[in-house]
């Protein structure tokens, strides 16, 4: 009770107090003004930017400025790393340093000066630089106790003390791999995708940055990382038991993939660089094998060995030579694909000229086998009753000669006219040369009006970034990326039920060929996985899928041809998948997700009777099958906009 007397009376005590401090209903005065002082620089990222720097006997010093996100120069830097490289003495990158100084450490190496407005001198040791030492590198100031966040690498400027290595376009890197600048330490290809480096405009520098630690000469030899920049680019790395391996690159030297001999795929034109066992040996793979019938035995040379011999001339590889000759030995072009008078056959009529630009003969070809196709477009998609199960019709016939070089080729067993058809027609076949070793090759012809009549939400020729030209396919009469994707449209149709390929345990998978799924399937769905394809080279593991790498512009699911996806392994058992549902669910295929798209009118087992007539094919009687066409509603949601950003393009 007296506990609670004495706080009552406080209380009534402050309570009058208070109440008289302001009984007159004015404000006090204003208290004195407070002292002046400075707001701190509040540092979330920062800019480097090397402005000058030198090798010297032991050292490399470094005069560089930094700046916060606000202009800002940063004048309490605290920690900064240096990465520096040196060439031998035979000339390749190979003593590398990685050190960094920190404020306060006694046990730091080198020294580092302020010398105001942001701009600092770092000398760092390197026992092996001279005076007159070439090199690379990069520095990295930050994330010390500072507060301020690292930077980027920043590369060394080029001066005469850069050691330029001119062998690979970024860009043909970018192509690939996706912006560097939006990977991350989980990336599908590298880990360390995100380790580039920025010059001082901030543009991303992908192979000079990647050389400052793969350099030119294998850590046993002197090298800073086990694994050489050739290596890499060649497809080779070290395993864990210290056994090199095929890796990487290595494994799209395919028919679909990449033209291992194409070395324009990566490197410049003009590539200049220092020839090296190491190098060489990654496509040479036995250069220094004594038991082979070299014409000169490399098993005891060593890199100095190599300059004696190979100058600037010998680095100037075929880099497909032949190939390239062939691919453009004859440009043929379409002139047009149109019915005859009676209607009963297609005309696809074409003209060749040769790479001076005259006009040649086609039916007078004896070193090329060109042959024309054609057939009818139903529901945005080319119908394939031909030679078998899912082709195009082709001549059987040579083409009949017309004027100024123009032939005609007759498609005499193509399908019934239809008032108002679309036809689409070409022209494919082989050209034949002597591949570099010696033996004969052959490079696809491809031409056709397919861009023209069917709908595309892709750049055909974007295959070319990742999938070089010229490139083997069925035989090496077609299938060549020189159209880029659209070229493969003609067969990989809706229509075309043909089986999925033979799976090393005998089975066929089941898998649709319209071009559509197929690619879909075949880049991230269950046909990569059964067939144990490559990972697409997107930023992250975790973003399976980079939309981008092949689609462009605006996708809209309105304009998605409503041609049923036709798919079985013989006539008996073809069934069908609704278009957009045959798409999507390459990469959504969960349950949830296939009942979702079947209750927007997809459908995963639609019933396909085929036509009552059947179609006389090139070799044989064909069924013919024209299901109805089914429109889906995936549109009324899912609206342009939405897909973009749900897929980041």
């Amino acid at each position: 009770m007296k506990l609670m007397s004495k706080c009552r009376v406080a209380l009534l005590v402050a309570t009058a107090l208070g109440m008289s401090a302001c009984n007159d209903g004015k404000d006090g005065n204003d208290g004195l003004p407070g002292a002046p002082w400075v707001p701190p620089v509040v540092t979330t990222s920062a800019v480097a930017k090397v402005m000058e720097w030198q090798y010297a006997e032991g050292v490399v010093n470094v005069e560089f400025s930094v700046e916060n996100q606000d202009g800002v120069p940063v004048e309490d830097l605290d920690k900064v790393q240096l990465m520096s490289t040196i060439k031998n003495e035979a000339g390749l990158l190979a003593d590398t340093v990685d050190v960094t100084w920190v404020a306060g450490d006694d046990n730091a190496p080198g020294t580092l000066t302020h010398a105001g407005e942001g701009i600092y001198n770092l000398s760092m040791p390197h026992e092996a630089a001279t005076s007159e030492s070439i090199g690379t590198g990069y520095i990295r100031p930050g994330n010390g106790e500072n507060g301020m966040p690292r930077t980027k690498r920043v590369m060394f400027t080029k001066n005469d003390y850069y050691a330029q290595v001119s062998t690979t376009d970024d860009a043909k890197c970018v192509a690939c791999h996706g912006e560097f600048e939006d990977a991350t330490s989980n990336a599908t290809w590298g880990w360390h995708q995100h380790h580039h480096a920025i010059d001082n405009d901030q543009e991303v520098i992908i192979v000079e940055a990647c050389l400052v630690c793969h350099t030119q000469t294998e850590q046993k030899d002197g090298g800073w990382a086990e694994n050489t920049m050739a290596m890499l680019g060649h497809g080779y790395k070290y395993d864990d038991d210290g056994v090199i391996q095929a890796s990487g690159h290595a494994s799209l030297s395919t028919s679909y993939s990449m033209d291992k001999y194409r070395c324009s795929t990566c490197h410049v034109d003009d590539v200049v660089f220092t020839a090296s066992l190491n190098g060489c040996a990654t496509c040479h793979a036995d250069l220094q094998d004594a038991d082979k019938d070299l014409t000169v035995n490399h098993s005891n040379f060593t890199d100095l060995d190599c300059a004696t011999c190979h100058n600037s001339f010998q680095h100037e590889h075929e880099n497909g030579a032949n190939r390239d000759e062939a691919l453009n030995r004859y440009n043929f072009e379409i002139i047009s694909v149109v019915r005859s008078e009676d209607k009963a056959t297609i005309e696809v009529t074409t003209k060749a000229t040769d790479s001076e630009g005259k006009v040649v003969d086609i039916n007078a070809l004896t070193d090329a086998s060109p042959n024309g196709w054609a057939t009818v477009m139903r529901n945005g998609e080319a119908m394939l009753p031909g030679r078998d199960e899912g082709h195009v019709a082709r001549a059987k016939t040579a083409p009949i000669a017309g004027e100024n070089g123009e032939v005609t080729y007759i498609i005499t067993h193509a399908l019934p006219y239809v008032e108002g058809e679309v036809l689409v027609g070409g022209v494919d076949g082989r050209i034949s040369y002597t591949h570099r070793w010696g033996y004969p090759a052959n490079a696809p012809i491809s031409v056709s009006n397919i861009k023209d009549v069917r709908r595309t939400s892709s750049d055909g020729m974007k295959c070319l970034t990742c999938h070089t030209e010229g490139l083997d396919g069925h035989g090496s009469a077609r299938g060549g990326f020189d159209l880029g994707g659209d070229a493969c449209t003609q067969c990989h149709s809706a229509y075309n039920w043909a089986p999925g390929k033979t799976q090393d345990d005998g089975t066929i998978g089941d898998y649709a060929m319209a071009w559509g799924p197929f690619v879909h399937n075949m880049h991230f769905g269950a046909y990569k996985q059964d067939r144990g394809l490559n990972d697409m080279p997107t930023t992250d593991r975790n973003m399976p899928v980079d939309c981008q790498a092949c689609h462009t512009g605006m996708i809209d699911l309105e304009d998605v041809a409503p041609a049923v996806v036709l798919n079985g392994m013989d006539e008996s058992s073809v069934y069908g998948i609704t278009a957009i549902s045959a798409n999507c669910a390459t990469c959504h295929t969960g349950d949830a997700a296939k009942n979702h798209m079947i209750q927007q009118g997809g459908d995963f087992n639609v019933a396909i009777t085929p036509e009552a007539d059947i179609h006389t094919g090139e070799s044989g009687d064909f069924a013919v099958f024209d299901p109805a066409p089914i429109t889906e509603s995936c549109s009324v949601c899912h609206s342009p906009a939405r897909l973009a950003e749900a897929h980041n393009y």
